[in-house]
């Protein structure tokens, strides 16, 4: 199996999975899997510096500016070489092409559905950091009444002050934008913050996120700035009821896609359209696999999954709660601890 980066963010999350490096950027690296599971690396000598006290066992080699990249590649997998695994789902074309440059006699086979599959599921350090990420977000939304401070405050500066706080609790950075989005905006679920300022009697959407060793946690919180209204009041209390379900159903005996159908029931029955699925997997990328809505699969031990009811009203805003859920052989475990109460600030 060959693994191959290009250039940020075209890196593969697969690299630093079976490489387990929690720092360096490693663009234009190559990673070769052996048939007996020993792995090869080919870097630069900047990258080198990073992943050779890491490296567990890898065997390091650094690219060469006078050797064409081509060579350099047949050195590390072997010319005689009759098949080669590649995850097609993150390579870019240019780094096709010149793999099939290569290995112009071998035969590629599409190897991201095992990689997919071997991700999905977590060991216990994995967890630990997940955990680790998820308990980083569960403390910056205490500090929530302190960021969110005063009318005229906008989306942005929100977003800033929650990255520094996680970044200040030991976050490595954020996973994605954190989404910071008041009044009517949070009625769009991919709002980027913004110059928009803080209302009194704007619901205030918060969806982000913390990273430790390059694994994520993702939450999102709602409040409103001031007295809440009984709309808004209706909308969150409905919202709850659909996390708590969802979570109490993330069991062993239930698909994916059979939790997002019940989510999805449930705020039709009281009213509400659906408008995105209600969770996704978890991991090195912050939707590591395909959502709930799309999983025919039975949830396993040691995936760890989100679970993110919402309702909009376009011309009011949204409210959306999400946690993320450790499968177990029993019952979920929440690694999310952030209250779920309604705050009024």
């Amino acid at each position: 199996m060959l693994l191959a980066n290009s250039t940020t963010p075209h890196c593969d999350n697969s690299f630093f999975y079976l490489t387990g490096f929690a720092d360096g950027l490693f663009e234009h690296s190559y990673l070769t899997v052996g048939n007996d599971g020993s792995l090869s690396l080919l870097t630069s000598e900047m990258e080198k510096l990073i992943a050779e006290p890491k490296a567990k066992g890898i065997s390091i080699s650094t690219q060469s500016p006078k050797e064409a990249p081509e060579d350099e590649l047949r050195k590390l997998v072997g010319s005689l070489t009759k098949k080669i695994g590649l995850n097609y789902s993150e390579l870019t074309v240019q780094a096709l092409q010149g793999i099939k440059s290569a290995f112009k006699a071998s035969k590629f086979i599409d190897v991201s559905e095992p990689l997919r599959r071997a991700r999905l599921i977590k060991d216990e350090f994995e967890i630990q950091l997940i955990q680790r990420a998820c308990d980083i977000s569960s403390r910056v939304y205490e500090r929530i009444p302190a960021i969110v401070d005063r009318q005229g405050i906008t989306e942005s500066e929100v977003a800033a002050r929650m990255g520094f706080e996680a970044q200040k609790m030991g976050s490595g950075s954020v996973p994605f934008d954190t989404i910071v989005a008041f009044g009517r905006n949070s009625a769009l679920p991919h709002h980027f913050a913004g110059p928009d300022k803080l209302r009194k009697g704007d619901l205030v959407l918060l969806d982000y996120g913390a990273k430790c060793d390059r694994y994520c946690s993702d939450v999102t919180r709602t409040l409103v700035f001031g007295r809440s209204t009984k709309t808004q009041r209706d909308m969150f209390s409905v919202v709850r009821e659909a996390n708590e379900m969802g979570i109490d159903n993330c069991v062993v005996s239930n698909k994916g896609e059979e939790i997002n159908s019940k989510i999805g029931a449930f705020l039709e029955s009281r009213g509400y359209r659906v408008l995105h699925g209600y969770g996704h997997s978890i991991g090195l990328a912050v939707h590591d696999d395909h959502g709930l809505d799309n999983n025919p699969d039975y949830l396993k031990p040691g995936m760890v999954i989100t679970v993110e009811p919402a309702v909009y009203l376009p011309d009011l805003g949204g409210v959306r709660i999400e946690d993320d859920i450790l499968i177990t052989k029993g019952k979920p475990r929440v690694l999310t601890s952030a209250t779920r109460e309604l705050i009024e600030l």
